[in-house]
This record gives C-alpha cells, structure tokens and sequence, in this order.
C-alpha cells in the first residue's frame, strides 16, 4: 500500500517542483540575469564612465557608513531591550513586548515624515515648546529613524533566541557561585546568544543597505544620497541613456554588497542557528538585586518608544488636522480640510489597488511557501529555500529593475509588474514560519490517519491544519502588511492608473503638501494597523501553548533565517 500511495504522489511531487524551480527562474533568476547581460551589452554609455560619475563615490560611502552605523547601534539597543525584558518584576511586560513592535506596522516613509512634523521647523516641538532640531532632515536623521525601525527586528531575534538558546539554570548556578549579574551575562548569556546577534547584525545591515523610503524624506532635502536615492534619481531620467546604465550598475552593484555580506553568513551562521530543543518559556534569568530595576526598564522602554514613535505619530495627526503649517495644534485651529482633500476618487482606487495587491500576493505566497516547505521535507527541491531568502535580502530597487528589463516591454506600469515584485521580494515571509511549523509537525499521526482510510486532503484538514493555522495564518499577515506599505518597488514600477496608496503619499511628499501628505500618512497607517492587529490578536489565540516570547517575534526570526 505505501509503495502504491508513493507511486501514485511522485507525479504530483514532480510537479510541485517543476513548478516552485520554474517561478524562481521566472521571478529571480531570469530578470538578475536580464540585468547583467543590459550593462554588459550597452555600448553607448561605458561602465568605467559610470564608476567615475560625480557623486558617485559620495553616495556609495554614504550608504556603507549608513549601514554600518544603524547596525551599530540598533543590535546592542533591540538585545538589550530583549535581556532587560527577562528580569522579573518589570510591570505589563506582555505589553512592552508588543509595543516594541509597534514601529514595525508604521510604513518607513510615513515613520520618517513623522519625524520631520514632530522634530523639525515648524512642527510639533517647535510650535509648541519652540525646540526644533534642525538635523532632523541630514545624515544624523537618517540613521536615527533607520535604527528606531530596525530595533525590533534585532528585538525579535534576541528574543527567539533566548527563548532557544538561553540556560537560566547555568545562569542561577553562576550567580550561585558569587558570580555578579554582569559576569553571567557576559559569560553564559551572551556567548550562547552570538549566533542570534549575528544574525540580527547581518540583516539589519543589509536591510538598512536597501533602504530607500527614509533616505528620501529625509536625506534628499538635505542633499544627503544614498546608492538607493540615487537609483530613484536616475530611473526618473528615463530618457538619458546614462542615468539609466548607472542605475543599473547601482543595483548590481547593491547585489553584490548583499551577496558579499548574505553569502558567508549564511554558510557560517546557518547550522548554528538552528536548535533542536524546544523553547522553555518558564526559564527567566535571576531575580536583580534592586526590586526596583523592573520599574526603571519599564519607565525606560515607555520613555524611548514616546520619543521614537509616540510623539511622531501624534505630531503626523496633528499636522494632519492642523489648518495651516506653523500654528500651534490647538483645538480652535482642528480641521478635517486635509482629509477631505486627499480623500479622493484617486485615493479610494489606489486603497483598493494597495489592498487588492496585498490580498492577492499574501495569499499566493502562503500558498507557494507552504509548497516549498513540502519540497523541502520531501528533500525534492534542496537550495530553494535558501535562494527564495537571498530574494529578500536583494535590494527592492534592483529587484524592481530587473523585473523592468525583463519583462517591462509587455508588463510596463502595470499592476501584474508590481505583483510580480511583491512576490519574488516577499516569498521568503511566506515559506520560512511554515516551514519551522511543519518540521514540528506529529508525521505519526499523519500516517496513522491514512493508514485509517483517511484521504490525502482529509489527513490534512483533520491532523495538520490545526497546528499549522499560526504559521499559515502569521506568514499570510506577514506578507499582507509588508505588501501594504512596500513603497521601493512600487513607485519605481508603477504607471498610470496603477498608483498603489505608498505611493500617492511619496508623491504628496515630495510635491510638499505638508498638511495633505500626514492625512495621506494617516490614512495608510491606520490601513496597515486594521489590517494586521485583528489577525495578530488571532495568530495569538491560536499559539498554544502560551510561549515566553510575543507571536510576531517566532513568525519575524522563522521568516529572516529559518526555524
């Protein structure tokens, strides 16, 4: 019977693959391929010249130290948010898990301009205090917002991490011994968790090397570029035969600084970070000496995420209500002119389209990661899973180029162009929470139902459904939300007619409608928080038993690098 049912699998198995190998060449390979082969072939403009052009350089160095800069900072401030939230006696600690993550539902772009309306000339701090800060739009801006957004992914994998890899019982015997908290952190804790950290390093790194969104609204003002910035330039020259080939070569070159970085990092951190004993959730580290350290982190964590994103976000709605740039948000100058404004039939068709597009590619992602999954345990795709994750770490700007080149002449500015973008960029949130989740699948009973006369789909439905629902349910939110404020992609892809709502809000940006552009921010956030928090609140419910650590963090650390 089991040689039968093999028999019978093998051409549905043959299949899938044909299929999953098939995307990944139509999705990745082809269109980096297409990008090598315009720069190598362009003889109007020669890459020496490109590699020369002024400013360049500039650029290049400007985007290195960025990234080397928020990665210095952000991994040491999410760790220590993620240690300090083990120490018993903190108050609400399930609240301050989720609210660290709150800077993760608001869109960059938008997380950015809020700054700009709390902290700069004539917003928030100004008007109502007179205390501005001037550099708020320059490099220093820059990487200060780049490391309020990437702290909670380096929270997150701290997290999962101490969950996996941290042992309170060396802990209490160190401390036991005479050892201060301070030696058994340096000791046990930290030594234990240095895959984790480097982990998080490597993606923050990365990430923050891909980053356009806050660069722009922040940077460009103030003449500071960035490799990404100066892509967005050049495609908006697109009748200059040279703009164009530099920012090709920018993207390649921007593939290579990801693959230099992802390439070895994965080979070298991979088998480290996979760990095969289960989470203990009731380990905590040893009491402090002082009762009154909890309260101090919470007063800290509370003090951090209301200048990070408390107070931009309230300065984003009152500019947003505000009837004029510069008057003190008072009551009698409230107003909902601004969002009577951009509350338009271009605005409900971009909503629609943003929403659509989310819909769409979360629900064929979940689909095509779960399909990888399979492959992967039946051990008939091996590398896919790890070339569908290089695709995240590749640069939404070069991906979003070489899906021009390969397939603009027939797809240009439409919105199956922009699908196409969200799906190849975002396959890895797709399959990385579902594959940690089916490695813990119980196969026993799964073969135990079939043998009982169950049919393949009622095995599924009855056995594995069930415990596969958080990870289904977490890699659909995943993506739907990433999909809803994804900006990078979407304004070098779209054309007439297929503006996604990031989209309209960058435009507004730049054209300087300041009170229009925070009703468009406010708009598009409370989208992206109606979207995400029911489905967390459910994703939550459905994690059983309770774990230590807040949902999203096992769903974020599984979708960057594996369970």
């Amino acid at each position: 019977m089991s040689v039968h049912r093999s028999r019978g699998a093998a051409p549905a198995q043959w299949f899938a693959t044909a299929l999953v190998l098939a995307l990944t060449a139509f999705l990745v390979v082809f269109p980096i391929l297409r990008l090598v082969q315009t720069v190598l072939t362009e003889d109007r403009v020669s890459i020496g010249t490109v590699l020369t052009s002024p400013g360049l350089g500039r650029a290049v160095a400007n985007t290195v130290l960025l990234a080397v800069a928020v990665t210095v900072i952000a991994v040491p401030v999410g760790a220590g948010m993620a240690l300090a939230m083990r120490l018993p006696g903190v108050p609400a600690v399930g609240f301050w898990r989720l609210a660290v993550l709150v800077p993760l539902l608001v869109p960059q772009f938008v997380l950015g301009y809020s700054w700009t309306q709390a902290y700069g000339r004539a917003g928030f701090t100004d008007v109502t205090v007179g205390l501005p800060w001037p550099g708020v739009q320059g490099p220093l801006g820059v990487t200060v917002v780049l490391v309020v957004n990437a702290v909670p992914v380096t929270y997150l994998l701290t997290a999962v991490g101490l969950a996996a890899r941290a042992e309170p019982d060396l802990e209490r015997a160190a401390r036991a011994a005479g050892a201060s908290g301070v030696t058994a952190l340096r000791t046990i804790t930290l030594p234990l968790l240095r895959p984790s950290l480097a982990a998080a390093a490597v993606l923050v790194f990365v990430l923050t090397l891909e980053d356009f969104a806050v660069p722009q609204v922040l940077g460009t003002p103030a003449g500071f570029s960035t490799v990404t910035t100066r892509i967005y330039r050049d495609l908006s020259l697109g009748s200059d035969p040279f703009s164009f080939v530099e920012a090709v070569t920018l993207a390649l070159l921007l593939v290579a600084l990801a693959a230099a970085v992802v390439g070895p990092a994965d080979s070298l951190l991979g088998p480290r970070l996979r760990v095969n004993r289960v989470a203990d959730s009731a380990g905590s580290a040893v009491a402090p000496r002082r009762r009154s350290t909890g309260r101090w982190v919470a007063a800290a964590l509370g003090g951090y995420l209301i200048l990070a994103v408390g107070l931009p976000l309230l300065a984003l709605v009152a500019a947003a209500i505000t009837r004029a740039v510069g008057l003190p948000p008072r009551p009698g100058n409230w107003t909902l002119d601004n969002f009577r404004e951009v509350l338009d039939q271009r605005t409900y068709e971009a909503i629609g389209r943003s929403v659509g597009l989310a819909v769409i590619a979360a629900s064929v992602l979940t689909v095509l990661g779960l399909m990888v999954a399979l492959l992967e345990r039946r051990r008939s795709a091996p590398g896919v899973g790890t070339l569908i994750t290089l695709t995240l770490v590749l640069p939404g700007s070069t991906l979003a180029i070489a899906l021009l080149i390969a397939y603009g002449r027939w797809l240009g500015g439409s919105l199956t162009l922009i699908l196409l973008a969200y799906l190849a960029k975002l396959w890895a949130f797709g399959h990385r929470p579902v594959a940690g989740a089916i490695d813990r699948l119980p196969a026993e009973e799964l073969f135990a139902a079939r043998a009982s006369g169950a049919g393949p789909v009622t095995a599924i439905r009855t056995v594995a459904l069930r415990p596969l629902a958080p990870a289904l349910l977490g890699a659909w939110l995943v993506c739907c939300v990433t999909a809803l404020h994804e900006v990078t992609m979407s304004s070098l892809l779209y054309g007439p007619g297929s503006e996604t709502l990031a989209v309209v809000v960058l435009n507004s940006q730049e054209l300087g409608r300041i009170g229009p552009t925070a009703a468009l921010s406010v708009v598009l956030t409370l989208l992206i928080a109606a979207a995400a928090l029911p489905l967390w609140l459910l994703v939550s419910r459905l994690r059983l038993p309770a774990a230590a650590l807040p949902p999203a963090g096992v769903r974020r650390e599984q979708a960057f690098h594996g369970s």
